[in-house]
């Protein structure tokens, strides 16, 4: 017989439908008790001897981290047995089976394939494999976990936030350590991507942190940690390569019949008034005197704004 459970208390926590498969379902016996923070669903799972089953139909990984007991994970071809504290993840887009075969008790964590930034043919490799305990990394996560699912009431909503992007950064590289990639060399690759495409969106006033985020496959908290990385915020960064596009504009004689305010709305700026004064705070000077400052003459006074 087949019996579905869900984590209470979290509209995302749906991705952790598990069918349970058990000999005597009347006398079956689990709990579920999870969270969301974020991309991240987090819960403990306790329950008798069952088999938990899945098909393999979302872009997500769980990671498992026994507290109790012992169960057998297996997918596309690889089986491994866990025990307390050992750490393993599993492809949920991928068909799994974990067995146990006495009581148990277990951590665990899902978070989106997109958010993880490593190479997915690579993870793939490693997927139902016990990650060595002998990496910092792999020996913090269950201890993390712990924390967040046994204290989740002391936290606040950011802390738990916070939380949830460390715990996806510890599975990172305890993963890299495994398939031999760099994750701060892949970071290092996939902020130029980040702004390539920030520059082409650049005209476009609806662009934000979280559209560049999803262009990108990246959870909109490891943008902000990228940008942070270099003294930098994603909004602060869009707002000054807009001022500076705008600045080359009000100089270029083949634009000198635009106003200011479609020199700024051609860059994304949709108030000219708003524009002028973040001009002249950079600048020190409004656009339209920097534009006569620099020997740009006979333009248009029609609609500007100093």
């Amino acid at each position: 017989m087949t019996i579905l459970t869900r984590v209470d208390g979290a509209s995302a926590a749906g991705r952790l439908l598990l069918d349970l498969v058990v000999d005597d379902p009347a006398n079956f016996r689990g709990r579920v008790r999870g969270h969301a923070a974020g991309e991240l669903v987090f819960a403990e799972v306790s329950a008798i001897a069952h088999r938990a089953v899945r098909d393999g139909s979302e872009a997500y990984y769980k990671v498992l981290v026994p507290v109790q007991g012992y169960c057998v994970l297996n997918q596309a071809g690889c089986q491994v047995r866990l025990g307390p504290s050992d750490v393993a993840v599993l492809d949920m887009s991928q068909p799994y089976q974990v067995l146990f075969d006495t009581a148990c008790r277990l951590r665990i964590a899902v978070f989106p394939h997109r958010v993880l930034r490593l190479p997915m043919a690579e993870v793939d490799a490693i997927t139902a494999t016990a990650l060595s305990r002998r990496h910092p990394a792999t020996a913090l996560l269950p201890a993390l976990l712990a924390g967040m699912t046994t204290r989740t009431t002391e936290f606040g909503t950011l802390e738990l936030l916070r939380l949830a992007d460390t715990v996806i950064d510890l599975v990172t590289t305890a993963l890299a350590a495994h398939i031999g990639a760099d994750p701060a060399a892949t970071a290092h690759g996939v902020l130029p991507r980040v702004k390539a495409f920030l520059e082409d969106h650049l005209d476009d006033p609806e662009l934000s942190p979280a559209m560049a985020a999803s262009a990108a496959h990246l959870s909109l908290g490891y943008l902000h940690k990228l940008f942070r990385a270099e003294g930098a915020t994603v909004c602060g960064w869009i707002r000054q390569r807009r001022l500076e596009c705008c600045r080359a504009d009000l100089t270029d004689p083949a634009l000198y019949e635009l106003t200011v305010a479609a020199v700024a709305a051609r860059r994304g700026f949709v108030d000219a008034a708003h524009f002028s004064r973040l001009f002249k705070l950079t600048y020190g000077v409004p656009p339209r005197e920097y534009r006569i400052l620099n020997g740009i003459g006979n333009f248009p006074l029609t609609a500007d704004t100093d």
